[in-house]
């Protein structure tokens, strides 16, 4: 049955998952509200708040390393789970056969040139995913977060502010990226009612085929959700080389950390 696509406001104006979503359906990326504040307070339920109210006035003790190599410890376990989906996402696509691989779902060598595939085959296969970029970039976040704690009070701040804005959005994300499947299942009917009519199963993934641009629209999806999900972890990533670049002299060796100017 056909399901009710829930609206979605994913990533930022600009982002790559944005501009994707408006060229697939313009209906799937709207406006964002004007009052970020507002429109962002508006998620956080009374305990969200009290937690938040928490970690604003979360004073660290340390001790601290004040290590310099921080932002490339963060960068390097970030492009090490980074490549670690990508080749994950690459080994499905290729059509490997592993036990451990989401292969991309086959074309049936007995599918009817009138009668459209099912669509849950690939809600599966997406969602997969889904679970695998949840599984290794929360994990990344947390790793993130320990080594922030025991950097500087004003990093170990930080680490507190984000595990709390991590759980508060937890449900607000999941509804958000779980619609992309619905925005698939769109682009997915629509590409099947504009096929070429004289194209049979044989020339469905072809080089025209309505098949192969929906594989190829579904990976840049995946692609751009990636992004999108990593961008916490980025956020990160910037203020531990802030951090790092402007620390006073002699900050790195010592446990305690000097007042930020």
């Amino acid at each position: 049955m056909h399901r009710t696509q829930p609206r979605t406001q994913s990533g930022l104006p600009g982002s790559r998952l944005v501009q994707l979503l408006n060229s697939l359906d313009s209906k799937a990326a709207r406006a964002s509200h004007g009052d970020f504040a507002e429109r962002l307070g508006r998620l956080f339920d009374l305990s969200d708040a009290i937690s938040l109210d928490g970690a604003t006035r979360y004073s660290p003790k340390g001790p601290f390393s004040g290590a310099e190599e921080l932002p490339q410890q963060l960068q390097d376990d970030l492009l090490k789970t980074r490549r670690a989906l990508l080749d994950y996402l690459g080994r499905s696509f290729s059509g490997e056969k592993a036990a451990s691989v989401v292969a991309l779902p086959p074309l049936r060598d007995d599918a009817d040139a009138e009668k459209r595939p099912s669509f849950s085959a690939y809600e599966r296969f997406y969602q997969a995913h889904q679970r695998q970029m949840i599984a290794g970039l929360s994990n990344l976040r947390l790793r993130c977060r320990r080594l922030l704690a025991g950097h500087s009070a004003p990093l170990a701040h930080l680490a507190e502010l984000d595990a709390v804005f991590e759980s508060g959005l937890a449900s607000y994300a999941r509804q958000g990226f779980a619609a992309l499947a619905g925005v698939l299942e769109q682009r997915y009917r629509l590409l099947w009612q504009q096929r070429d009519p004289f194209h049979t199963p044989a020339d469905w993934l072809g080089p025209q085929g309505w098949l192969t641009q929906f594989r190829q629209e579904l990976k840049m999806l995946l692609l751009a959700e990636l992004d999108a999900r990593q961008e916490p972890v980025l956020g990160l990533l910037a203020a531990a080389r802030e951090a790092t670049e402007t620390a006073p002299a002699g900050a790195h060796d010592t446990n305690e950390v000097s007042p930020t100017p």
